[in-house]
């Protein structure tokens, strides 16, 4: 009988600039960490420094492998995995969505079930999205099911929807996992017999720079929805 949990090191990327000094929008696919997102992974890599780690894992957005760089400088073994199935959803574009829209699209875009939203501000389908996820995840967990820890570096929406599935949610409502900047969760699964059988979250949502939030206030989509608003001159 095979009967052992793995515990897995889900990490969000430190801060990001997605948008430049004329509130312009920088195209994600090729945003990297800024100068506070790198102290923010800094500072966490030091509370995790004597942790080994039987695999690394990284989506292929270079803010992922950059967080992943940072986090494995202890490690005796500094491989990464990158890997496309836990790339950041990809959304339409922002200039796009109608101002009658904007509410449910940008600043609501994680009331997915609740709004019956069927793509991501009108780019890629929550299901498809869904789908790669949690298989490629499902896959890493029955792959190698030994005691042993798991480092993922990824990004805001894949680990809500990582989360959701902590609590076999599927196609849910995201918007309660909050995922700030340099985050860390810690999930517990157990694996029996080649088969997932049980799950705990440990810890989630910690930021080291600031672990009692009162830096942090505004959810991802927030941040979006007010750019949207400066940009556009809509009010609502």
């Amino acid at each position: 009988m095979n009967d052992s949990w793995q515990r897995i090191f889900l990490v969000r990327h430190g801060h990001v600039a997605y948008f430049d000094t004329e509130n312009k929008p920088v195209n994600p696919k090729y945003a990297s960490l800024s100068p506070q997102g790198v102290e923010q992974i800094r500072l966490l890599v030091e509370s995790i420094k004597d942790i080994p780690f039987a695999r690394i894992y990284s989506s292929t957005m270079p803010r992922s492998i950059q967080t992943a760089e940072i986090l494995t400088q202890y490690q005796p073994s500094k491989e990464i995995i990158a890997v496309d199935a836990i790339r950041e959803i990809k959304s339409g574009r922002l200039r796009e969505v109608p101002a009658d829209k904007a509410q449910v699209e940008l600043k609501e875009a994680y009331l997915l079930q609740t709004n019956q939203l069927k793509h991501f501000v009108q780019g890629e389908s929550w299901e498809t999205f869904n789908r790669r996820v949690i298989e490629w995840f499902e896959q890493v967990v029955l792959s190698n099911p030994s005691h042993q820890n798991i480092l993922i570096s990824s990004h805001d929406v894949v680990n809500r929807i990582l989360i959701n599935w902590m609590f076999d949610q599927h196609l849910a409502d995201i918007y309660a996992q909050e995922q700030d900047y340099g985050c860390l969760n810690i999930l517990d699964i157990q694996v029996k017999d080649n088969r997932i059988f049980r799950k705990r979250i440990k810890l989630q949502n910690f930021t080291i720079y600031d672990p009692l939030k009162t830096k942090s206030f505004n959810s991802a989509m927030d941040d979006v929805y007010d750019v949207y608003v400066n940009n556009n001159g809509f009010q609502g």
